[in-house]
């Protein structure tokens, strides 16, 4: 009776373990490692440390940090890296959670193409446009020198610190105090032009109307006629400005938001 009682038991504890796994499963759902690195750009070493970090920060906060390195992004979409890397993203399941909320780097080495694509509510509001622009900045650099890992380890760092801001209610967002200042100074700047119209006009009331009013005493007009003339002009020349090196822009699609350029 006793051993039933255990065999029971067994089944029971193993079935649980089961359904523990599948649900996981169904959470995560990613059928892609955290770091997948197909360009061969690691060592197995690096490789390994990347994707335990990426795993500890996706598991801790419930949204998946993920690296991704291709070839040739024309393998899975040829009509840009930011659509390729939401291809992969959407083909793979990636993402933690039931909605599937995930960030993902994707390196293209043929022409040196990147792009980052965020997807879910809970990650576009710990990565909205502005943050993005931010992260990118992070690992650019190193990937400028050919420097994949530090890039790589700073990306999943960051992304860490974005979360953990977010997490706590407040996330990476532009600053404010610059607009105010500049909409004060332009306020300012634009009472000072009334304020000197106004003044200006109370001016010219106070002169007189006619020429006779600067005529000496011995002096006669023959002939009086007023004549008021005024003449302004102003030029403005608009100059374009140019940057070398690398670039990115926003981009939309696939569900959700990002950015792309190249290194």
């Amino acid at each position: 009776m006793k051993e039933r009682i255990r065999c029971l038991l067994l089944t029971f504890i193993i079935a649980l373990v089961f359904c523990v796994n599948v649900s996981a499963t169904e959470q995560t759902g990613a059928q892609l490692y955290y770091v997948t690195d197909e360009a061969g750009l690691l060592s197995e070493n690096e490789n390994m440390m990347l994707e335990k970090m990426a795993e500890t920060v996706s598991q801790k906060y419930g949204i998946g940090v993920y690296i991704v390195t291709v070839e040739d992004y024309r393998d899975f979409h040829s009509e840009g890296v930011y659509k390729a890397t939401y291809t992969i993203y959407h083909e793979y399941t990636m993402g933690e959670g039931p909605n599937r909320d995930g960030i993902m780097l994707l390196l293209s080495m043929d022409d040196r193409d990147w792009a980052m694509f965020c997807y879910g509510s809970r990650c576009e509001y710990a990565f909205n446009s502005y943050g993005q622009q931010k992260l990118e900045k992070v690992f650019l650099d190193n990937f400028g020198e050919n420097d994949w890992y530090g890039g790589f380890e700073d990306y999943i760092k960051e992304c860490s610190v974005y979360l953990e801001k977010a997490a706590s209610g407040k996330p990476v967002r532009a600053s404010l105090f610059f607009p105010i200042l500049i909409v004060i100074g332009l306020s300012l700047l634009a009472a000072a032009v009334i304020v000197s119209v106004i003044w200006q006009k109370m001016e010219n009331v106070s002169k007189k109307a006619t020429a006779n009013a600067y005529v000496s005493a011995g002096l006669q007009l023959t002939e009086q006629t007023d004549h008021f003339t005024h003449k302004t002009t102003s030029s403005r020349k608009i100059e374009r400005s140019s940057s070398g090196g690398g670039s990115s822009q926003s981009e939309s699609g696939g569900g959700g938001s990002g950015r792309s350029g190249k290194f």
